[in-house]
């Protein structure tokens, strides 16, 4: 018989550690996910969404940090699941154009990704364009 070697690999055993802390770091991530769901359920009777493709925000410049966050699981998965368990309403809606059109009168206001504030001169509308794209989120759903 040949005798075993004495010698340890010092990398068997960082392969358990690490992958035990991925582990952790995805269990962590899912209860902050459901907790937020559970939250969002809370405070509305309808829940609406963008019907985003992931795929394609991933290859942009924050990639890594789009798939980090878990988005198209929450989204896609998690939030959908909390919602029919709690009996609230889900939807996607279409993506194109959220933050494009005036949630009061519903004209097309073309403005770079830097412009922050929505201002709209059919109507005189001025709001954050966030609050104004997700009121015509609402409005869609």
């Amino acid at each position: 018989m040949l005798e075993q070697s004495k010698f340890v690999n010092p990398t068997a055993d960082r392969g358990l550690a690490f992958g035990s802390e991925r582990q952790r770091i995805a269990d962590t991530r899912k209860d902050w996910h459901f907790k937020l769901a559970h939250h969002l359920c809370d405070q509305a009777g309808m829940v609406f969404v963008e019907d985003l493709d992931f795929r394609i925000m991933a290859k942009g410049m924050l990639g890594k940090h789009t798939l980090d966050a878990g988005l198209g699981q929450f989204t896609n998965q998690i939030l959908p699941w909390v919602c029919f368990k709690r009996d609230v309403y889900y939807g996607k809606v279409d993506v194109h154009g959220t933050s494009q059109e005036c949630p009061d009168c519903g004209a097309e206001v073309k403005k770079d990704l830097s412009v922050r504030v929505h201002h709209c001169p059919e109507c005189g509308s001025t709001k954050p364009r966030d609050t104004a794209a997700a009121q015509v989120i609402c409005t869609r759903g």
